[in-house]
């Protein structure tokens, strides 16, 4: 009797290890690329740090994208979607390349501002001086370009020298070692610049401007052809944004597995910052598009004749947000 009985178990717990490693199996690989190591990104990193994509039948990884484009990495084929700032989709369509679609925005809020040496009071005394921006035609660069001239008048690149340094942290060491005058930091190097005592003369939230800051893109083929996968990571990014509303703790231990280097101090500001700003349903929105295209107008005219509807494709995330799955996550 004994050794039946042990020989039962030994068949449930064969049966139980074969169940789970055919579950594992039958996950879907799927692995997101990102563009930047900013607060709006933990969804994303919550989402793949707490496989949440096992719910939904996928393996989910997140890569970051480095000095590529994340939406050069869609070309590829091996990155079906990435979640980044829209201003790389925006100036596609801008040059007649209409292939990418915004299916989310989990953000529209930038967290930006432009620093600047203590002696510098003002943005009208940023003339003359050379100011810290991001990678060319990229979403810090068209920002300040925006700013500077539409909201002090001063025109870029004639009033103000503009120096792409790429990634926030080297503009801000760049403004540290006296290299130039100012810089745009986004979180959390604002806060990071506002502790070293630069002057804050311009903060862009305030400004009200909005921005499809942080956004989920993919390829209009891709919606078409694999709804299903894209439907699948956008109730992935949904958890994320509960997780990240409702579990503060997890959501630290993730910044500072993604944001290395950052103290608790930037973090815990990082994560208070963020979480207001976060929309628990990320819809795509036609109008924060037209007015992020009218910004990109001062560089490209053209982009006052793109049509904004087709930048957006709103489908899915209101089939997510109208089955009620949403509201089922907060009312928990």
């Amino acid at each position: 009797m004994l050794r039946q009985i042990r020989n039962l178990s030994a068949c449930f717990v064969f049966l139980l290890i074969s169940g789970n490693v055919f579950a594992a199996a039958r996950l879907e690989p799927l692995t997101v690329g990102y563009s930047n190591f900013t607060g709006t990104y933990g969804p994303l990193w919550l989402a793949v740090e707490e496989r949440v994509g096992t719910k939904y039948g996928l393996d989910l990884k997140a890569i970051y994208a480095g000095r590529v484009r994340p939406q050069q990495l869609l070309a590829t084929g091996d990155v079906p979607i990435v979640v980044a700032s829209a201003t790389g989709t925006m100036t596609a369509h801008i040059v007649g390349v209409k292939d990418q679609v915004l299916v989310a925005t989990i953000t529209s809020k930038i967290g930006t501002s432009l620093f600047a040496k203590t002696e510098i009071k003002t943005v009208e005394e940023l003339k003359g001086k050379t100011v810290a921006t991001g990678r060319p035609g990229a979403f810090l660069d068209a920002t300040v370009r925006y700013v500077l001239r539409s909201k002090f008048g001063l025109i870029p690149d004639r009033d103000v020298k503009l120096l792409p340094t790429g990634e926030p942290y080297l503009g801000l060491q760049a403004l540290e070692r006296g290299v130039v005058d100012g810089a745009a930091m986004s979180i959390p190097y604002l806060f990071i610049a506002r502790k070293a005592g630069f002057r804050e003369l311009a903060n862009f939230d305030k400004l009200g401007i909005e921005y499809p800051y942080t956004s989920v893109v993919v390829q209009r083929q891709t919606v078409a052809k694999n709804s299903d996968l894209v439907e699948r990571f956008l109730k992935c990014i949904v958890e994320g944004i509960h997780l990240f509303k409702t579990n503060k703790a997890k959501t630290l231990a993730v910044f500072k597995l993604y944001m290395k280097g950052a103290d608790d101090e930037i973090l815990e500001e990082t994560y208070q910052s963020t979480r207001a700003t976060l929309d628990e349903a990320p819809h795509p929105s036609v109008q924060v598009v037209k007015s992020a295209l009218d910004m990109l107008s001062l560089q490209y005219p053209q982009a006052k004749q793109t049509d904004a509807n087709l930048i957006v494709e709103p489908a899915l995330m209101k089939k997510i947000d109208d089955s009620g799955f949403i509201r089922a996550l907060y009312k928990k």
